[in-house]
């Protein structure tokens, strides 16, 4: 095809990246793998090239042909620890005491890498195959430890290769994780990236192809197209699904399925790790989008305007396919402008006038230019993928590195912005500015990002990865008309990362959530999975458990494709965590309570307990509930919690005791005390209907009072509004009414969505002079005023808040935008910082 015929074919590829179909492969659900060496006979000199190419070499047996690192050395000191090395009878070992602190010896069962570092392996009794602390440092031909890797997809410490890593090492490779004895049985069919990686399952294939030969000459030729059909080749697909096979492992992405094969839809088992989700110290990606990470190559290249418009994939430039090594391919060489020039011809006939540098230096290399090494690796730089051009504005505003100071360095990103203007002007780095201005305004809650990001979020001519983080990042800014609008209207993005991003981002007020519901519940319909998953997570976070007809069962249908995610984490204490949260807001107890106590097994300092315990009493088991709330120590996070948790408990036991002397309607009481767990559990819909129930079986009864009020907040939080302030109202007049505050909080949240602020400040205004130390009520008090525009007034409340409420993000988030909006920006900045720690915090748990 030429190259004006791939650019007509991709060019809506800007509105149609990730937009295929979750259906498998045609014509492969029932092909099986059969391992590289099936290949050989057919294809030995592929084959050979393919066995000397890094994908091949990334992880080998350690033997004496692999092991690149100096052993003879007998012993090194990394980080204050002393390492033993040694190589006998062909083998390798590394003596450490990091482990246990105590000195054992490992014998090296396998070399990982084989270009910058190699990392060395060892299983460990309990089936864990760790990465050794002492790596080699290929280029520098020394010893460093593995924590000096830059490496930023491995967490600190031991680093279990077979938890996370083992999916891009190996194929064919199951982790066969076994929670119940904490052991691993990872197997896999090869070693490194093999032949089935990029092409798919080989065996329908190779029974062709061997077929074939039992006929003559000519009935093989007549066959030779059908042969080829039987198998992937990445070549024959759309530029999209091509490079899709290799952003299986040159992305940041998160898994959310198994089982992915060459020429499926990538968003069907991946999402990918969202920039605006990621703290911006610790960003993948630079203010502007674009990776800094390694291992993030397909994000770069989907990015760039070679993919947009000219359909160009990996192997466009990786070619030969099979050999993917650099150093060895004279055609990827910074002095060799073939492969660039052959698209932009224009440019090639007059190279000088396009680059005003001399013909044969560096200045007029194109990828020195437009790939400039700023990709943080291995203990080394790589080159990045998106193919741009360089901005030396967003060097001056936020550091990101620039082609042209990358080059000359005794020059400033000032100099280097002069000469850009002089040579090309400003409009080809406006977009990149924006994104840049943008990105970094939301991370740091400052509203004046809204309308740079409305204008990303619409612009279809952005990548789809770039305009989903916008969506993301308004998702910050919910009580801004605008913001939310655009992430409800996201949902019906012709894009799936948009519609993932919404459904992850939206945050519905109770007077809101109504409407976003349906909404929600037709991207369960979505042909793309993680789209279903997202819309599933964000209908429970509302507090849906169920719902009616054919969207109930696709409801159900995205719940199971959650909990086959987190199978595929069943070793991952985090992941397991979530896993319960989920699963307990879905009301599934038992396997909530299951979720909980894995998570305590892979990792006791997780504050889990609290869960494990609300799970428990939601199935009935009060006293298991209560022995773990008892064992909660005070610094506990969820101490307070536990407590309050625990008492309603023990009076639900009192209660009981009480029942069984005195008699009663059982039937009341029964529906009473599962409303309350449904209101507590946030599932309004259902607590309202066993509250309705009981209050009409037992009107009187001791606890009608409490009933009458949890039907009230319930009736405000499912926005049947006429009919909740009539209930609050009636029961606001009774006696003790401030005392509990849920009732008049609730009440205020009611005023406040419904645009009464006058009215909601009156009654909050109350609630604190009834109770002068109510955290909560300063803190509505601050939405008040600020609905108000009485924003002085509303920055004192919110730091009353942040004062009696120190630990809660919400707070500090309000405060932050109060501060933003009178101008006080260090001030902002401080507050910022702390809800980035907390978030680290809670990361790191």
């Amino acid at each position: 095809m030429s190259v004006s015929g791939q650019s007509l074919g991709v060019r809506s590829l800007r509105i149609l990246l990730f937009l295929v179909a979750a259906l498998p492969v045609q014509g492969q659900s029932n092909r099986s793998y059969v391992g590289a060496q099936a290949c050989v006979k057919c294809h030995a000199g592929v084959q050979h090239q393919w066995a000397e190419s890094l994908h091949h070499k990334i992880l080998q047996p350690a033997t004496e042909q692999s092991v690149r690192g100096d052993f003879a050395l007998g012993k090194i000191s990394l980080h204050d620890s002393t390492y033993l090395l040694q190589h006998r009878n062909g083998n390798y070992y590394i003596t450490e005491s990091d482990l246990t602190g105590k000195p054992w010896e490992h014998r090296v069962e396998y070399a990982l890498g084989e270009k910058r570092v190699q990392h060395y392996l060892t299983t460990l009794p309990d089936g864990r195959i760790v990465v050794l602390p002492a790596t080699w440092d290929i280029l520098r031909k020394t010893w460093v430890h593995s924590a000096d890797i830059e490496n930023p997809e491995e967490g600190t410490g031991v680093q279990v290769w077979n938890k996370a890593c083992y999916s891009c090492h190996v194929s064919g490779g199951q982790k066969n994780f076994d929670l119940e004895h904490d052991r691993y049985h990872t197997t896999w069919q090869d070693l490194g990236v093999n032949c089935e990686r990029c092409h798919g399952p080989g065996s329908e294939h190779v029974n062709a192809a061997a077929s074939a030969q039992k006929l003559s000459a000519e009935s093989r030729a007549d066959i030779k197209e059908k042969i080829k059909d039987t198998i992937v080749n990445p070549a024959r697909l759309d530029p999209l699904r091509s490079s899709m096979i290799c952003a299986e492992c040159h992305s940041f992405r998160d898994v959310y399925a198994d089982g992915f094969r060459a020429g499926a839809n990538y968003s069907d088992f991946f999402l990918p790790v969202m920039q605006y989700r990621l703290p911006a110290q610790d960003s993948a990606y630079w203010p502007d989008g674009r990776p800094r990470w390694i291992s993030n190559e397909a994000f770069g290249l989907w990015q760039s305007q070679c993919f947009l418009k000219g359909g160009a994939t990996c192997v466009t430039c990786h070619s030969p396919a099979h050999d993917i090594d650099i150093a060895r391919n004279p055609q990827l060489r910074p002095n060799n402008n073939a492969l660039c020039l052959k698209c932009h011809m224009a440019i090639a006939s007059n190279v000088v006038g396009h680059t005003h540098h001399a013909a044969n230096s560096s200045g007029s290399s194109c990828v020195e230019c437009h790939m400039p090494a700023v990709v943080v690796s291995l203990r080394a730089e790589m080159r990045d993928h998106s193919i741009s051009v360089p901005i030396p504005e967003n060097t001056i505003r936020h550091e990101v590195p620039n082609a042209c100071n990358l080059c000359h360095r005794d020059k400033d990103a000032n100099w280097a912005l002069q000469r850009m203007n002089s040579w090309y002007g400003d409009k080809s780095r406006q977009k990149l500015i924006r994104r840049a201005d943008a990105f970094t305004a939301a991370v740091n809650g400052d509203g004046s990002a809204v309308p740079a990001l409305l204008q990303i979020l619409s612009d279809v001519s952005e990548e789809p990865l770039i305009r989903a983080n916008a969506a993301g990042y308004l998702g910050s800014f919910p009580n801004d008309p605008a913001a939310y609008d655009a992430v409800l209207q996201s949902f019906s993005d012709p894009e799936p990362l948009v519609r993932v991003t919404a459904a992850q981002a939206i945050r519905p007020r109770a007077a809101q959530r109504a409407a976003v519901a349906p909404r929600l519940a037709s991207l369960l319909r979505d042909p793309v999975r993680t789209v279903q998953v997202s819309a599933a997570i964000a209908l429970v976070a509302m507090g849906v458990q169920q719902l009616p007809g054919e969207d109930g069962e696709w409801f159900e249908n995205a719940k199971k494709l959650y909990r086959d995610r987190a199978g595929l984490n069943s070793d991952d204490a985090q992941q397991q965590f979530a896993a319960g949260k989920f699963l307990y807001l879905s009301g599934d107890m038992k396997d909530a309570a299951a979720a909980f106590r894995a998570t305590l097994k892979l990792d006791d300092s997780i504050p889990a307990q609290y869960y494990l315990a609300r799970a428990l009493s939601g199935q009935g088991d009060l006293a298991a509930a209560q022995q773990i709330l008892k064992a909660i120590p005070p610094d506990d996070a969820q101490y307070a919690s536990a407590q309050r948790l625990l008492s309603e408990l023990e009076a639900s036991e009192h209660a009981d005791e009480k029942l069984q002397k005195n008699g009663s309607n059982s039937d009341a009481d029964a529906r009473f005390r599962n409303g309350e767990t449904l209101y507590q559990d946030a599932n309004y819909g259902g607590a309202l209907k066993d509250l309705d129930d009981a209050l009409r079986l037992a009107p009187q009864a001791d606890w009608a009072a409490k009933a009458q009020m949890y039907r009230a907040i319930c009736l405000e939080k499912l926005s049947r509004f006429d009919e909740a302030e009539a209930a609050m109202r009636e029961l606001s007049a009774k006696p003790g009414a401030q005392q509990d505050l849920d009732l008049p909080l609730a009440y205020v949240e009611l005023l406040y969505d419904s645009g009464r602020s006058e009215e909601a400040l009156k009654r909050i205004d109350g609630v604190i002079a009834a109770v002068p130390k109510a955290q909560a009520a300063y803190f509505w008090r601050a939405k008040v005023l600020l609905q108000l525009h009485r924003t002085d007034e509303a920055a004192k409340a919110a730091e009353e808040s942040v004062r009696l409420l120190p630990n809660a993000p919400a707070a500090h988030n309000l405060l932050i935008r109060i501060y933003q909006m009178q101008g006080r920006a260090a001030e902002a900045a401080q507050q910022a910082e702390w809800v980035r720690e907390y978030e680290r915090r809670m990361q790191s748990r």
